[in-house]
């Protein structure tokens, strides 16, 4: 522990010194424009970081191309950490130890979903993204069968589809309630999914002492019958059975993005990033937001969301300046910065947000603080499980629980730590 102590040390530069940054050069997936005009805004600020250059990298390709430059020694200095990369990216990162951000003040000063970048070793990044997931729902289509507000519990689906969906004589769906059932046409489906898991309380995955990632994918309490995450598979399916009253959504519509902007979903399931869209697309659409609905009774409120981290590289040019850089860009005035340039809710629950003029923007913030996930170790991996662990119930392959024991047994199997 010495040893790794020292060479920690040796590796930042005695952080902590004269606070001087030096070119950092920092890769994420974040638009180029936003975020050269949230640099452009810092440095006035603070001149230490005019040498920080930002450089946006495609989505599809991020991963793999990030993983090469560090192979051939011509990667960044930061990184964008996605929660859903954690897996795969964790050793590709240099730990920033609990001397320089302790866990204390980590915890109280970024908002929950941010502990998952945590390890018994040190922090793997420093929050700088949150995107929750949110509940648009089509205020028209509601106040045309009498209902003024949006559903605040999951159980209220239950009387509210019947009342909203539409079949025509073939028993087709012509106009939908809400989109859950199915996989390839649900944007969001494993967001939705892991949030109603979570909110049974299974959270797929933790940490051992160690640190290493291990699965918790279907386990049971010690008084049920059933693990939570087959009743969360359950209740999710049911909304793509004909047999069932609350039968809304099939593999035979469109996409469920894509049904909402056209005015033919009452409720979609999407992350606070996509609300400009939404409204873009279709101008004349009558839409409202609201928090992810929650299980009646619950103690505590729940909603998936995608955390993005900066985490300095390893092998960096400038590890010592990449760190300061990291702080820097994670403090609560560039948290603000961040926020607002992307429109969305401040990774730091120390962050004062005046909401006044925006009942999204108050929705998006208290979505934040409710945000949760799990570490994914592989996203292509666990999509995979996702997928067939849904299909083999709408399909009526399996029921709920043989599909969750089997996706339990899989995610076992990808995670060997137990």
């Amino acid at each position: 522990m010495i040893v790794v102590g020292v060479g920690v040390f040796s590796l930042f530069g005695g952080f902590g010194g004269d606070g001087g940054i030096g070119p950092v050069v920092v890769w994420g997936t974040s638009d180029q424009t936003a975020m050269d005009k949230v640099l452009s805004g810092l440095t006035q600020k603070d001149k230490s970081l005019q040498d920080v250059i930002y450089i946006a990298k495609k989505p599809g390709t991020y991963e793999s191309e990030l993983i090469n430059a560090i192979a051939a020694g011509t990667g960044p200095d930061l990184i964008f950490l996605p929660q859903s990369d954690i897996g795969v990216l964790a050793d590709k990162v240099t730990l920033i130890p609990y001397s320089t951000v302790s866990q204390s003040t980590f915890i109280t000063s970024y908002v929950d979903e941010g502990q998952l970048f945590l390890t018994p070793q040190g922090l793997l990044a420093l929050p700088f993204i949150i995107d929750p997931l949110v509940m648009y729902w089509n205020r028209d289509t509601f106040t045309g069968v009498g209902q003024a507000q949006a559903p605040k519990y999951w159980n209220d689906f239950i009387s509210l589809a019947p009342r909203i969906t539409s079949l025509d004589a073939g028993a087709n769906v012509r106009r939908s309630a809400v989109a859950l059932g199915t996989w390839d046409n649900i944007n969001n489906a494993k967001a939705i999914l892991s949030a109603l898991m979570m909110q049974t309380g299974d959270f797929i995955t933790t940490r051992n002492a160690s640190g290493a990632l291990v699965s918790t994918l279907g386990a049971k309490p010690d008084s049920a019958n059933v693990s939570p995450a087959s009743e969360a598979l359950r209740f999710y399916t049911d909304f793509a059975n004909p047999s069932k009253t609350t039968y809304s959504w099939n593999r035979s519509l469109p996409n469920s993005y894509t049904a909402f902007v056209a005015g033919d979903l009452a409720v979609y399931f999407g992350q606070a990033s996509e609300y400009r869209s939404i409204g873009e697309r279709n101008p004349n659409l009558r839409f409202g937001v609201a928090t992810l609905p929650q299980l009646q009774g619950a103690s505590a409120q729940i909603t998936s969301g995608n955390v993005v981290g900066l985490a300095v590289a390893r092998g960096a040019k400038n590890p010592a300046g990449a760190l300061v850089a990291a702080q820097k860009l994670t403090s609560p005035a560039a948290s603000a910065a961040v926020a607002l340039q992307l429109e969305l809710p401040p990774a730091r629950r120390d962050v004062g947000v005046d909401t006044s003029a925006s009942a999204a923007a108050e929705v998006f913030v208290q979505s934040a603080l409710m945000a949760r996930s799990w570490a994914d170790p592989s996203t292509r991996a666990t999509d995979t499980i996702f997928k067939e662990m849904i299909e083999s119930v709408s399909s009526g392959r399996l029921t709920p629980e043989q599909s969750a024991f089997e996706a339990a047994a899989a995610m076992r199997q990808l995670l060997p730590n137990q």
